[in-house]
């Protein structure tokens, strides 16, 4: 590798590094609001926090690394164009097509290291997610509980709670039904106050009542201590992510097999999306190095403002066709596709420009 090429390589590095993390961030500010709530009012403990944003990084990587690359590429021959090294780079017999090669070449490996983070590392996320959604249930359960709702999921009991004291983790007026399939009437549990300990509500200093066939009294009393068992009530939780976005390339083309043409729609638009956004890497690249040499008043504003408009029109443009595949308006092929169709050929016409312009 010829050391002009080497030295592109360098400069573009930190660039790329801050648009990945700026992109990132933005995406991420909307998770991070959710889980500050749920650190404040839910009681949810700063490492699990952590632990979450960790295993939500890769999918958001996945889609950010291409704007991020773009941007990077941006802000870098901005200021190759600013300090003249693009003037000297042409001045020593470098042509554009001898300018992009070292960029062309990053956004390729950038390119495959998006695609193991789809078939590799963003499947085991998505299921460490859940993992740890289902850990912060069992710890917390008011995590999942809520206030004056009929809660009918609980094996033999159905329970009410009035008020969850969110700081305490304690329950207030607890109203608990125990189901019984050779009764006629279910054994009512009254308390006061409730704690939790591992998965299990602790009734404490409670009344218990139970009744005849024709619903009269039968027996009325009251204990010190109850456990009520909640496992099989947070063996449900899920996570709110579509399963298909969790799945790898190879297992998505895997679950065609069985499903009929209305059903393969979704699928095939993922399958096509998975693979569209890595390759926009390449064009995107490429594209702003075209959009930013030869441009001397444009600065880390303009390349940010310019970077910014063109990822936003092709994700406008990206989402409408994935929309409009899904429901069966054009083919997945064509909804997914058109933006990076269009986004090479803009990209092809600008390169003609500019490699017309430089001779």
């Amino acid at each position: 590798m010829k050391i002009i090429e080497k030295y592109i390589l360098e400069d573009v590095k930190m660039p790329i590094i801050f648009g990945v993390s700026l992109f990132t961030f933005i995406f991420l500010i909307e998770i991070i609001v959710s889980l500050m709530e749920n650190i404040i009012v839910k009681g949810i403990s700063l490492i699990d926090v952590l632990r979450i944003l960790s295993f939500y990084l890769p999918p958001i990587l996945s889609q950010t690394i291409p704007m991020g690359v773009f941007l990077g590429v941006m802000i870098t021959f901005s200021k190759f164009t600013r300090t003249s090294e693009a003037t000297a780079m042409s001045s020593i017999g470098m042509s554009l097509k001898n300018i992009l090669k070292p960029i062309i070449m990053l956004a390729s490996v950038i390119t495959l290291f998006i695609f193991f983070l789809q078939e590799s590392i963003i499947p085991r996320s998505f299921s460490k997610l859940e993992e740890i959604t289902i850990k912060i249930a069992y710890e917390n359960p008011v995590f999942q509980l809520k206030e004056k709702i009929l809660i009918d999921e609980v094996d033999e009991y159905s329970l009410y709670i009035d008020k969850i004291e969110r700081k305490t983790n304690e329950a207030q007026n607890v109203l608990i039904f125990q189901k019984d399939d050779k009764a006629t009437y279910p054994t009512i549990l009254l308390g006061n106050k409730a704690y939790w300990k591992n998965v299990n509500m602790v009734l404490e200093d409670s009344k218990f009542y139970t009744f005849n066939p024709d619903g009269t009294l039968k027996v009325e009393g009251e204990f010190k201590q109850k456990k009520i068992p909640l496992s099989s009530y947070f063996q449900e939780i899920n996570i709110e992510v579509k399963d298909i976005e969790a799945m790898s390339i190879k297992n998505l083309f895997k679950s065609l097999k069985d499903k009929n043409k209305v059903e393969k729609i979704p699928y095939l638009v993922e399958i096509n999306r998975k693979i569209a956004i890595p390759l926009s890497t390449v064009v995107l690249a490429v594209l702003g190095v075209l959009l930013s040499i030869g441009h001397h008043r444009s600065g880390k504003g303009a390349s940010f403002g310019i970077s910014l408009a063109v990822i936003f029109i092709y994700i406008v443009f990206l989402n409408i066709g994935m929309v409009m595949a899904n429901r069966g308006v054009v083919s997945p092929y064509v909804g997914v596709w058109l933006p990076n169709l269009l986004l090479v050929g803009g990209t092809l016409l600008l390169y003609k420009r500019k490699a017309g312009g430089a001779r």
